[in-house]
């Protein structure tokens, strides 16, 4: 017999009380990220005389900004509107998106799907809770925002944030819960979603592919114009602290140039302000001092360059070709089962094949076109970034008519053009 004390009992953290923990760790983690570059600059001079109060405002504007909330800016002197800042850092974008799914990750693990609303309701009334506050605490003269779409839209970017990592950690019993519903259903309904889910991943795999073409190009763009680049900081002379800040500031908006790039690709181009970029050419005028921009293209020609709209058709051959090896293009299979003539089936089932994989793709392409762009609204700068609509148009054709090739190509790789021999009687 021993003498040895129990051991004090230990109680859980509540779900809903762990949800309202990861939810404000992952919200003071984004607001530091944006206040503690400012401080240090307010620190430092950079805002010259501002007060304090009025330089941790400007960052908690720029916190808002940074997830779509648009801000109305009004003149000090005549206290009327200016016009609306809207534009969406992707690179900042993706940053909130991972500290969300980083939440719904810890927070599925510590509960089961039965359970998991109690952690998400304290999650999202907690995130919700927080931006609601900080509106309340900033205040600018110079800045009007509609607290509705203020706390709103903060909110559904932490909610999409949070579902990626909820969904991707139960990803095994929800694919087998899935798949078991899509076993019930009739063969013809069957198909259509095998179909639909194979359509949706090879549009994904022609933006991807578009995306990193868009990205290689900018990538030799820059290098060919890094002496500009160079010179530009010089010219700024924003000292190591402001270099650095300069330079995060362009890693941030980087995904926003490299949409821009694949929108140039398509041939729709894109503008800053009075500056539009094409292939036919660039119409010069007032941009932005960002190192970066000063990558731009301007002596470019058409008859020189036509090449370069050439190059997303790669994008669309590779998806096309993918489409192919999952054998689940059900469509062809229903026009080659109504139309007798082989020939002719098959040639209008690659057409139909090509036309559905590049209206998906460009429909994820108007998404990204839309929040890549928007307005800086300083001087000219009102308007910044792709033509949604002519840009995504643009690139599923490309993606088509590469989605096409790729597919009609693809049975080369299992010899399946052949002559057969006619058969002897």
């Amino acid at each position: 017999m021993t003498n040895t004390p129990p051991e004090p009992k230990s109680f859980p953290m509540p779900l809903w009380l762990q949800g309202i923990v990861e939810a404000l760790a992952a919200a003071f983690i984004g607001a530091a990220i944006i206040v503690v570059p400012l401080a240090i600059m307010w620190i430092t001079g950079a805002f010259a005389s501002m007060p304090l109060g009025d330089a941790g405002a400007v960052g908690a504007y720029i916190w808002f900004s940074s997830f779509g909330v648009p801000l109305d800016l009004v003149s000090v002197d005549t206290q009327e509107p200016v016009g609306t800042w809207w534009f969406i850092p992707l690179g900042l974008l993706l940053v909130w998106l991972l500290l969300a799914r980083r939440v719904g990750i810890r927070l599925a693990k510590a509960s089961t799907l039965r359970t998991l609303w109690q952690p998400t309701l304290g999650a999202v009334a907690a995130f919700t809770f927080f931006v609601w506050g900080t509106k309340t605490l900033v205040s600018l003269d110079t800045v009007v925002m509609n607290i509705t779409l203020t706390v709103t839209i903060p909110a559904v970017v932490f909610l999409l944030g949070y579902a990626w990592g909820v969904l991707g950690y139960f990803r095994l019993p929800l694919r087998e819960y899935i798949g078991g519903r899509v076993d019930r259903l009739s063969d013809a309904a069957r198909n259509f979603w095998h179909y639909v889910w194979a359509l949706i991943r090879a549009a994904i795999i022609a933006v991807a592919g578009a995306w990193a073409i868009a990205s290689i190009v900018l990538t030799v763009q820059i290098g060919m114009h890094w002496a500009d680049v160079t010179d530009v900081y010089q010219r700024l002379d924003a000292g190591i602290l402001g270099g650095f800040v300069i330079t995060m500031l362009q890693i941030l908006v980087l995904p926003n140039v490299a949409a821009w790039t694949l929108s140039y690709l398509t041939g729709a181009g894109f503008h800053i302000g009075t500056v539009e970029v094409s292939p036919a050419g660039t119409l010069p005028g007032d941009q932005p001092a960002l190192p970066i921009f000063s990558a731009i293209p301007t002596q470019q020609a058409l008859q020189e360059h036509w090449w370069l709209l050439l190059l997303l058709l790669l994008a669309g051959i590779v998806a096309g070709w993918w489409f192919f090896s999952t054998g689940e293009n059900h469509l062809e299979d229903f026009v080659v089962g109504k139309i007798p003539h082989q020939p002719t089936a098959i040639t209008v089932g690659v057409l139909l094949t090509g036309v559905c994989i590049g209206v998906s793709a460009g429909v994820l392409c108007l998404g990204i076109m839309a929040i890549s762009g928007g307005s800086w609204a300083i001087g000219t700068l009102t308007t910044i970034g792709a033509p949604p609509l002519l840009a995504a148009g643009l690139f599923a054709a490309h993606i088509g008519i590469g989605s096409a090739l790729g597919y009609a190509l693809a049975p080369l790789r299992h010899g399946a053009f052949r002559w057969a021999k006619p058969a002897k009687d």
